[in-house]
């Protein structure tokens, strides 16, 4: 799908097909009506449950980047996932930059190094210049990895904000800041 100008997007698309082929695509389709539109975004929202295929489980990133970006970041992932010996699927929104690199695991013995592979895949999308979470939120998973991207006090404003809306820390207790206990194992990671 590509967006922008009307007038520029018949353009746009060829000059897509045109890399898409210089660079090895061997199918490539265009879809001409609604249909067959609807058939295409089909087989993107079906790719998380078609993982099951390949392996019984997966961990999901989210992180985001600025779309020129993007091939630097995808090789850095193939390296995560040479270097962890993991297995990643890349399902991402290209056109805005948010990522969805699945990373693949069957045993719950590769947990730690699928959990490596995620946080160094998480360091790559802030070194490019984007952030931690491009559209599922920081909840409670993703809240040690805080640090990534903002400054001590980056989060502790964020957290006085927070605090003179929920003084009473009702609203989502837990998720988006960093908890010391918690934490403790990331922030020494984070210093080798």
């Amino acid at each position: 799908e590509v967006d922008g100008l009307r007038d520029g997007l018949d353009e746009a698309a060829t000059r897509i097909e045109e890399i898409c082929r210089a660079n090895g695509a061997t199918t490539l389709r265009r879809a001409a009506t609604t249909l067959e539109r609807d058939r295409l975004w089909a087989g993107r929202k079906g790719a998380f449950a078609a993982m099951g295929r390949l392996a019984p489980a997966y961990y999901v990133q989210d992180g985001v980047i600025p779309r020129t970006r993007l091939p630097e970041v995808l090789r850095t992932v193939r390296d995560v996932a040479q270097r962890h010996g993991v297995r990643i699927a890349n399902v991402f929104h290209a056109g805005d930059g948010n990522l969805h690199p699945l990373i693949l695991f069957a045993k719950e013995s590769e947990l730690e190094g699928v959990k490596q592979a995620g946080l160094e895949i998480l360091e790559a999308c802030v070194a490019a210049g984007g952030s931690i979470t491009g559209e599922h939120g920081v909840g409670m998973e993703k809240n040690c990895f805080m640090p990534l991207q903002f400054t001590a006090d980056d989060l502790a404003t964020m957290g006085r904000v927070k605090s003179a809306f929920d003084p009473a820390g009702l609203a989502n207790p837990g998720k988006i800041f960093p908890t010391p206990g918690r934490c403790r194992e990331f922030q020494l990671a984070a210093r080798r």
